[in-house]
């Protein structure tokens, strides 16, 4: 009894971290509930993940609806580019057996490693004060306008004006449909690509971009988990304490949103970059026996790398833009 007491905190616990950063960082939480999942209480890699993908809708909804209530996400963007990440999404799910069963499968593990390193680099290259330039001055720049909008910053304490040209709007449907393809490879939720397309490539402020993400991530999840389902990877009764957890987790997140600098959520963002990166690095090393090591020292090397990069982003923190 005091065991599956313990398991069952323990999955919450785990549930409520993934809940807290996803909805934060609009990466749904899937792509951090998975490797604790593994860690902590020794799940399967693919229950794990399908429980991650089904409880990350739970992240979505939560934290969703409240950052709709305050007006953040970009409901035109939303609707554009999402249908892109559910197609990803279905592909990427229905070659998930025969492509993981291949001896090549290791080589998607570092393809996907290189795409979050390109990810966190042009995340970092973004030009400081770009959501703060006069919306103005933008347009008189630029002749392909699309879409504008605004939101209120309550750490700001103003109105950000932003826009989005048409060619970038267009060039981010590529990345959205590889992004759902991953998602349903490698049962991440989609989430950090998402991010990048929409703060790396369509400009969108930080925090837009992260509730904008939120959405479509509970889009791309419920397409790959209901896929996972069929699959028999879903564990009912696990599931049910983990979405408990994981809405704990949003309902956090979407307090903490508004009133966070977007120079934090850029900082923690990058972390879970570099984490994302070198764990998938290791992953297909691993698994392309270049390398011999456990899971369980992949993630733990991972979560150093995590930690590392977060103290070294925090003490470059005034050269970080918001």
């Amino acid at each position: 009894m005091i065991s599956i007491l313990s398991q069952i905190f323990i999955i919450m616990a785990c549930a409520y971290v993934a809940g807290l950063l996803g909805g934060l960082l609009g990466l749904g939480g899937a792509v951090i509930l998975t490797p604790l999942l593994t860690i902590f209480i020794g799940l399967p890699i693919q229950y794990a993940a399908g429980i991650s993908l089904l409880s990350a809708v739970g992240t979505s909804i939560t934290s969703g609806y409240r950052y709709l209530k305050l007006k953040i996400p970009d409901i035109r963007i939303f609707l554009f580019i999402a249908p892109a990440d559910a197609t990803g999404a279905i592909i990427g799910s229905s070659l998930f057996y025969e492509l993981m069963k291949t001896k090549y499968s290791w080589i998607l593990y570092i393809f996907f490693s290189i795409i979050m390193y390109i990810a966190a680099f042009f995340t970092v290259k973004q030009a400081p004060k770009r959501e703060m330039e006069p919306l103005s001055d933008r347009l008189n720049k630029n002749k392909g306008f699309s879409i504008r909008g605004k939101y209120f910053d309550p750490s700001l304490h103003l109105y950000v004006n932003y826009y989005v040209d048409k060619k970038r709007l267009f060039e981010s449907l590529g990345v959205m449909l590889f992004g759902g393809l991953m998602s349903g490879l490698l049962g991440i939720g989609g989430g950090p690509i998402t991010m990048f397309a929409l703060y790396g490539i369509l400009g969108l402020p930080i925090k837009v971009a992260s509730a904008t993400s939120n959405l479509i991530v509970g889009v791309t999840a419920t397409t790959c988990g209901s896929i996972y389902w069929q699959f028999g990877y879903i564990h009912p009764f696990l599931l049910a304490v983990s979405i408990i957890g994981i809405i704990a987790g949003a309902l956090h997140a979407s307090s903490l949103l508004p009133k966070t600098k977007g120079s934090t959520i850029k900082i923690v963002l990058l972390s879970v970059f570099s984490y994302l990166a070198f764990r998938m690095l290791l992953s297909g090393l691993r698994r392309g026996n270049i390398i011999i090591i456990s899971q369980d020292i992949e993630y733990i090397l991972s979560f150093i790398i995590l930690i590392l990069t977060a103290i070294i982003m925090f003490l470059l923190r005034d050269r970080i833009s918001e």
